[in-house]
């Protein structure tokens, strides 16, 4: 087990690195540009850049790793990362800064699917629960904490843009003090997104909800503080605690849509984000510590959308058609990223900035008609039917091999005595210390 965490301690801390520069960043992008005069759907517009990349990405880093691996891979992306952060404190406009987010997508894609992949070929079977939970935690407090880094200087100051091209730059650091074996090819073909829909509609209709909610929170949240007049310290808080709530509820709902049949579970999910979300349009009138506890339950309920919606959709498959499944919901998702930050800002113009948090409760109460629509008209799976939930971050579709329940066929079964097989190649001097 030492070994075991001696190899995958060192991404995790890339990863730490670079997500509290990126995480930062993406709050920041809204806000500069707002100071700058632009309108809320230009900002949309630019997020919505954002998550294409993520889309693309996700579609071709696989390739590349299988082409130069894990490490070349990463200092690749990492380096495209900081030339584009130098580039957007050289060119500041919301044209320039759409291309340029495009491509800041699709290397953060690049660094999830290196980190994932590289956890998987770092474990075995009995490990990966640990090491699924782990990657969550670091992903999540990385993002939620990164968002205080608003506060060290003003918005329309170069030094964000200085403190997000040196993270990007040391993040390289961990991973190049590795050495690989080469990567662990894994099979990622897309299942028919039709055969999904007509068998589960609710899963991949609830992911697509879910990326346009998500998406439109963390592109426009920045904004909607700015217009009701939060301060930037006050808006770190919000952007960073609603991040670290969702970390805090992905288990306990998890084990409640294990007991409890998972349909009426993401119904009651989506009837209390729905309550909470109308509350929050009304948030102007406020305290601001009301405010505030409200965004955190906001981030605890709205997280666990998406991977609800992907354990619902795979109770209703065979294990050997899971990894499919979860690519094509990804895309699925990728594509409500989309959408949600072009939309939004139609919202906030016609009725106001806390009119963010009207889009997604008409969001909520649309899925939850159709979820009823579904209770009406088919059948709910047995108990003995549903598969344990799976609490994915919303990164890339190779966080499901992390999952212990993961399919990998019999011939596939690790004891810990085997699960050496899967670590990094390391020198022998190594070897002779355990």
């Amino acid at each position: 087990m030492r070994k075991l965490f001696r190899s995958v301690i060192p991404p995790l801390i890339s990863l730490v690195i670079v997500m509290l520069g990126n995480g930062f960043f993406n709050t920041f992008a809204s806000l500069r540009l707002a100071a700058g005069g632009a309108p809320s759907w230009v900002v949309g517009v630019m997020n919505a850049s954002y998550y294409a990349g993520i889309m693309i990405g996700s579609v071709y880093v696989e390739r590349l790793i299988d082409r130069i691996a894990h490490i070349r891979t990463f200092a690749i992306m990492a380096s495209i990362n900081s030339f584009i952060f130098v580039m957007q404190a050289l060119i500041i406009g919301p044209i320039s800064w759409s291309f340029f987010r495009f491509f800041s997508g699709f290397c953060a894609s690049g660094f999830f699917i290196v980190i994932e992949s590289w956890l998987l070929l770092s474990s075995g079977v009995k490990s990966r629960g640990r090491l699924l939970s782990l990657y969550m935690v670091t992903l999540y407090l990385a993002q939620g904490f990164g968002q205080f880094m608003l506060n060290l200087s003003p918005v329309e100051s170069l030094l964000p843009f200085a403190i997000t091209i040196v993270l990007s730059s040391l993040s390289v650091i961990p991973v190049c003090m590795m050495k690989s074996s080469g990567p662990l090819l894994l099979e990622s073909s897309i299942t028919n997104i039709f055969q999904i829909l007509k068998k589960a509609p609710l899963g991949p209709i609830g992911c697509f909800i879910s990326g346009m909610i998500m998406s439109s929170f963390y592109g426009l949240a920045p904004i909607f503080g700015k217009e009701i007049n939060l301060s930037v310290l006050q808006i770190s808080q919000v952007m960073g605690l609603t991040i670290l709530g969702g970390l805090v509820l992905q288990w306990p709902i998890g084990h409640l849509s294990d007991i409890f049949n998972r349909r009426k579970v993401i119904i009651g999910v989506c009837l209390v984000l729905m309550a909470l979300t109308y509350g929050l349009f009304l948030s102007p009138h406020y305290p601001y510590w009301l405010l505030l506890l409200l965004m955190v339950f906001f981030g605890g309920i709205s997280f666990t959308l998406y991977p609800l919606a992907i354990t619902y959709t795979c109770d209703h498959f065979s294990d050997k058609k899971i990894i499919g499944i979860t690519c094509a919901l990804m895309v699925i998702y990728g594509t409500g990223c989309i959408i949600g930050p072009l939309i939004s800002p139609l919202f906030m113009a016609r009725f106001g900035p806390s009119a963010l948090f009207l889009y997604i409760a008409l969001l909520c109460a649309l899925f939850v008609i159709i979820c009823f629509w579904r209770v009406l008209h088919s059948k709910p799976l047995s108990d003995e039917e549903q598969s344990d939930y799976l609490p994915l971050p919303r990164a890339t579709s190779l966080a499901f091999y992390l999952d212990p329940h993961a399919d990998l066929g019999d011939d596939d079964e690790l004891d810990e005595d085997d699960e050496k097989n899967y670590l990094f190649s390391e020198e022998d001097e190594d070897e002779e210390e355990d």
